[in-house]
């Protein structure tokens, strides 16, 4: 875990992965909630033989899509932790335990997510950490049908990649991951 005093003004680079923090572009203001609210997902990254773990999310909107290919993980609760939160997120939709997730996110986006949760729109802040589990033998769920692996070069090609993964494209390197301890 990161500690830096509270007056203490840090680089985000120097803590985290890549960081994307382009300007939003549709900058507006909400009836549903304050103009600073970003709601935050705790999201995971799973890496083996070269190649990402996705889930493929039927929940929500996607049932009547077909689902989508997503990172496991989901958004916090108030008062839970990002351990908490990716732990209970990947238990909840995959069945599987969490058992090494790194101290601090390798990659951070944010985007507009349209249509969803009884809004026209609210923002939302993704910290990617990476992590494993102690086996892949999935229960699944509505959140998660099935998993698999993809490489970087399956994800661009994969139609049914989710909004919430496809940011990720820009950044994703296996590099990345070499200097991790588990």
């Amino acid at each position: 875990m990161v500690r830096t005093p509270a007056f203490q003004a840090v680089n985000p680079s120097s803590i985290l992965g890549r960081v994307t923090m382009d300007k939003a572009k549709d900058s507006e203001s909400s009836e549903h909630f304050p103009n600073c609210f970003y709601r935050v997902a705790v999201k995971g990254l799973c890496v083996r033989d070269e190649k990402l773990l996705l889930c493929h999310d039927f929940a929500g909107n996607l049932a009547n899509t077909g689902g989508a290919w997503e990172l496991p993980g989901g958004g916090m609760e108030f008062g839970h932790n990002f351990e908490e939160t990716l732990r209970k997120e990947v238990r909840e939709e995959m069945g599987l335990d969490v058992t090494w997730m790194a101290d601090k996110p390798l990659y951070v986006w944010h985007m507009k997510r349209k249509n969803m949760r009884s809004m026209d729109w609210f923002y939302i802040l993704l910290l990617a950490f990476p992590f494993e589990v102690k086996d892949l033998n999935i229960t699944p769920s509505e959140e998660c049908r099935a998993i698999k692996f993809f490489s970087k070069e399956d994800m661009l090609k994969e139609p049914k990649l989710s909004d919430q993964t496809k940011p990720i494209l820009e950044f994703f390197d296996l590099k990345d991951f070499e200097h991790l301890k588990r």
